[in-house]
């Protein structure tokens, strides 16, 4: 068997349950969904049988790339990417992550203490004011980015924040 990596641990209401794709199994999961990416194929696991397939392998203990090991609560269109399209979920958490990340880098990039050499902090910068129709407008060509750029319905849970970045960076173009 190939490099496998764990991406999600997820779960799913009881009466929504899915079904595990482990050869022979098709067991309704709900709680622990193991979503796994293995051969370049993504399929998506009960725990149980996520243990005996990779039982001794680095995967099994290792920490999902988009959620704790506690897991993940989806909505349910989420569930139903998890169903219909588990590649364009994954896609989603990858956007979702990217986003983070660089929320954080920039959260890392702005200092929040002063240092000793700086006197007193810099007041906050007021935000850009715009009217109404120019955030309209900057909100519909972002959604239009996100729709292109990853091949998304940017309206689906789990975009928004994207969505908001794209924003707030054609609001930031147009005022400079």
């Amino acid at each position: 068997m190939s490099a496998a990596q764990l991406l999600a641990v997820v779960e799913v209401p009881h009466d929504d349950r899915v079904r595990c794709q482990a050869a022979g199994c098709n067991h309704s999961v709900f709680r622990r969904i193991h979503v796994v990416r293995e051969n370049s194929v993504v399929r998506v696991y009960g725990s149980e049988c996520f243990k005996k397939l990779f039982v001794g392998l680095p995967v099994a203990s290792s920490m999902p790339r988009y959620t704790s090991s506690e897991g993940r609560r989806l909505t349910e269109d989420e569930r139903q990417l998890l169903i219909e399209n588990t590649e364009r979920l994954v896609q989603q958490f990858e956007s979702e992550y990217q986003a983070e990340l660089a929320r954080k880098a920039v959260l890392v990039a702005v200092p929040s203490t002063p240092t000793q050499t700086t006197p007193s902090p810099l007041p906050p910068q007021p935000p850009t004011v715009v009217s109404a129709a120019a955030r309209q407008a900057a909100e519909a060509h972002a959604k239009q980015i996100v729709r292109s750029k990853y091949d998304v319905n940017p309206e689906l849970p789990g975009w928004h924040g994207l969505v908001l970045m794209e924003i707030e960076r054609l609001l930031r173009e147009n005022a400079g």
